[in-house]
Parts: C-alpha cells; structure tokens; sequence
C-alpha cells in the first residue's frame, strides 16, 4: 500500500515539475516565434484570403496600402465633391486591383478617412459581387 501511495505521490510530483517546465520554456518559444512573423490562424479555413481579410478586421489600426498613397490627399472630402479627374484616380486603382483585394482596398480607404466619390460605389459593389 505505501508503495502505491510513494508511486502515485512520484507521478503526481513529475506532472507539476513537467507543467512547470512546459510552461517556463514553452513560452519564450512563443515569443520568440511571434517575433519571427505572422502566421496562418490556427482555425484558418484555409481561404487565407478570407483568413487575411478577418484579421485584417480584427486590427482596426492596420492599413494596407494598395500603391494608392496619393489618394491620402482627399482625407475629409466628400464623396460627392470629386472632380472628374479625381474620380478618375480613384477608378484607376478600382480598376487594377486583383477581385480579391477589393475589399481590402475598400476597408482600407475607409480606415484613411477617404471617401470613396459617389459614382464608383455601385461600380465597386458590382466588381465584389462580380468575384464571388
């Protein structure tokens, strides 16, 4: 009978030294991969594209430029107040995105405080509605 206390008392000892250590030196090892750069979520369906996108969200100071910076400058302008050059601009990178970056590009300018001119929002929902 003492054995088998001694023995569960043993195993009982070397799970709580185990989890301790797992949990001292497992750690850096997250850091350390964190800092390596970012990965795939672990419930990532997949569609990274959708999974990108979802972090994308999730991170409301992250803005992603689309080769687009000089759109910056209508920060505040109304979507209705675009010139016919203007419009032009914003329907040059509209146009020369890939399907699946339009939204991206979309929550992007939002993000910036750029509104999208009047006249490309039904064009814009059509391209979206047009990628699935």
């Amino acid at each position: 009978m003492q054995i088998l206390i001694g023995i569960i008392v043993t195993l009982f000892i070397l799970v709580i030294a185990g989890t301790w250590l797992s949990n001292r030196f497992g750690k850096k090892n997250v850091e350390s991969a964190e800092e390596e750069g970012p990965n795939i979520a672990l419930d990532c369906c997949g569609a990274h594209e959708i999974c990108e996108f979802e972090e994308m969200l999730s991170n409301p100071e992250e803005i992603v430029y689309f080769e687009d910076e000089e759109l910056d400058r209508f920060q505040g302008v109304s979507s209705d107040d675009y010139q016919d050059d203007q419009i032009e601009e914003f329907r040059d990178v509209l146009y020369t995105l890939d399907s699946e970056e339009i939204r991206k590009w979309l929550l992007s300018i939002e993000r910036r405080k750029i509104q999208l001119p009047s006249v490309l929002k039904q064009e814009a929902i059509q391209l979206l509605a047009e990628a699935r």
